[in-house]
């Protein structure tokens, strides 16, 4: 399958959206079993986070039929939006909007998916496949591949999405009592990861030539060249994509602050001993 099977010939229009049935037929899947698992829990579910939920769902809907998807294969700095949209922006809210009594049922009833839910989970096993994946994905003949081959180019947004919620899993920590590592080891898990982002950001933008011969030889978009392209999809990446994580850890720090000043103060009121 060739890249004339992608959005080859597809004009970067307002009207240019790609509703590809099998992915409504998915998201409308998703969605009715959100609806049902919201259902059964036992108190009522807050509407902040449904709101959570149905944003960041939308967001990654959204970066697959509009037509950012059909000028993501024209130029690297759409692509990368795109990129960034289904990894960094959609999950960690998608995450903050699950139903945590059904969830814990469905692990609690299914010992051996809880298993396996427990072992990915793991912040360093998160954050070693969020790394690889996104490397891997943009060495030059994988990404090309994922250009002009239907198939590998539906296995990248697959993996970049759920290498997305894997990564956010022990930030947000929809299940506290499974939490792994605490506000402070958050700060640090984000502050760690952001080091790999942030080389291939550089990369893209220090670069003198296209890294990616694809996009050379494509016709030039409004105009833009090659290089300035990619400059742009490096700062994409480097600005857009770790804004997420700084807005995470200036939350995570003053809450932590905050545990602490309370901390401080209790032992303050303690009464000391004769």
């Amino acid at each position: 399958m060739l890249g004339a099977t992608l959005h080859i010939g597809h004009d970067l229009t307002s009207g240019a959206w790609h509703l590809e049935p099998s992915v409504l037929g998915i998201a409308i899947v998703i969605f009715g079993v959100y609806v049902y698992a919201v259902s059964l829990e036992p108190e009522p579910f807050p509407w902040r986070r449904i709101g959570f939920f149905i944003a960041g769902s939308l967001a990654m809907l959204l970066a697959l039929v509009s037509p950012l998807d059909v000028g993501a294969d024209q130029l690297l700095s759409l692509h990368m939006l795109q990129h960034v949209t289904l990894t960094t922006i959609g999950p960690p809210l998608v995450l903050l909007g699950l139903p945590v009594s059904a969830l814990r049922e469905l692990l609690n009833r299914l010992p051996a998916l809880d298993r396996v839910f427990t072992a990915v989970t793991l912040p360093l096993v998160t954050a070693a496949v969020f790394i690889v994946n996104m490397w891997l994905w943009h060495l030059p003949p994988v990404y090309e591949a994922a250009l002009t081959n239907t198939g590998v180019h539906i296995a990248m947004h697959v993996a970049f999405m759920a290498s997305g919620l894997l990564f956010w899993w022990p930030v947000v920590q929809p299940l506290p009592e499974r939490a792994r590592i605490g506000d402070g080891g958050r700060l640090l898990y984000l502050f760690v990861t952001g080091f790999p982002m942030g080389i291939l950001a550089l990369l893209l933008i220090a670069s003198p030539d296209p890294v990616y011969d694809y996009y050379e030889g494509a016709p030039r978009l409004w105009g833009v060249s090659a290089i300035a392209d990619q400059q742009v999809a490096g700062l994409i990446m480097g600005v857009l994509g770790e804004s997420a994580s700084f807005i995470a850890m200036t939350l995570l720090f003053f809450r932590f602050l905050d545990k602490e000043g309370a901390g401080d103060a209790a032992l303050r009121r303690t009464p000391t001993a004769p």
